[in-house]
């Protein structure tokens, strides 16, 4: 699928030139597979969350934010529970660059933005933590990244539809 840069190969090589670039460390390679049935498995998404979990990984790089998902909203989710866990998304996609960095964000992303800051401010507000449901929905997105000294880890996540 050329709509995250190319074959998993070309999407992979470009993360390791930037890693490489910025100085940084790559940890991981997770990739998503699919079952024998067609169904993509999500093991790669709970492996970075394992290792974010953990505390040994500084940063995940993508290739762009649809390899989160290709919907709006999915990608708003996986951001929030990314930022809560007091991490940051690097994409090697320009356009997703000024959308990480809220340098330019469209209407739609804005308002599912607000509707999930509110949900979190009412949750806090209550003392109502997220429903075991939604946090094991949470837990299977994936992890990423923040950005800040020499000896910053980064995990890669390359979509499985991209083979």
């Amino acid at each position: 699928d050329r709509s995250h840069g190319g074959s998993i190969f070309a999407q992979s090589e470009r993360i390791r030139r930037w890693t490489s670039e910025q100085g940084y460390q790559l940890l991981a390679m997770c990739q998503d597979a699919r079952s024998p049935s067609g169904e993509l498995c999500d093991e790669a998404f709970r492996a970075l969350l394992e290792i974010i979990g953990a505390g040994h990984a500084d940063a995940v790089v993508v290739p762009s934010l649809e390899a989160f998902s290709s919907d709006l909203l999915v990608q708003e989710v996986i951001l929030q529970d990314l930022r809560s866990r007091g991490v940051r998304v690097i994409s090697t996609t320009e356009a997703d660059v000024e959308v990480l960095a809220d340098a330019q964000v469209d209407a739609a992303r804005m308002f599912i933005r607000d509707v999930l800051a509110r949900r979190a401010e009412y949750e806090q507000s209550m003392g109502t933590p997220a429903s075991q449901d939604d946090q094991d929905h949470q837990d299977d997105q994936v992890a990423a990244a923040s950005v800040s000294g020499g000896d910053d880890v980064v995990i890669e996540l390359i979509p499985a539809h991209s083979a």
